[in-house]
């Protein structure tokens, strides 16, 4: 059985991806309880560097491992809209992927 991935372990997969980078989690980002939660508040920052500042986007994007052909697919779509809430899903599934390798290697599965 699987074991549930808790929101506080995807923030701080996230907050560490990131230490030295322009983005920044705030302390309100350590308070959310679930990952529905945690995806609005990233959807929000990522909205607001989709407009002020791309280059930023696409370096934080890279940094995390974001899966490119994903990200480009999302770009070239004529709805500009869902964007930051799809790269919130991408950032979000890419930190749990890496969360269960984590725990498959702890558990000497692989």
């Amino acid at each position: 059985m699987e074991e549930p991935i808790n929101v506080k372990e995807v923030t701080k997969l996230i907050s560490t991806s990131l230490k030295n980078s322009e983005f920044d989690l705030d302390s309100a980002a350590k308070n959310l309880k679930t990952l529905n939660e945690f995806k609005a508040y990233l959807t929000k920052k990522l909205t607001k560097m989709l407009d002020e500042d791309y280059s930023s986007l696409v370096n934080l994007l890279y940094r995390i491992d974001v899966d490119e052909e994903k990200v480009n697919e999302l770009f070239s779509s004529s709805n500009k809209d869902f964007i930051p809430a799809a790269l919130a899903d991408l950032i979000i599934d890419r930190q749990i992927e890496k969360i269960k390798w984590r725990m498959k290697i702890k558990k000497g599965e692989i």
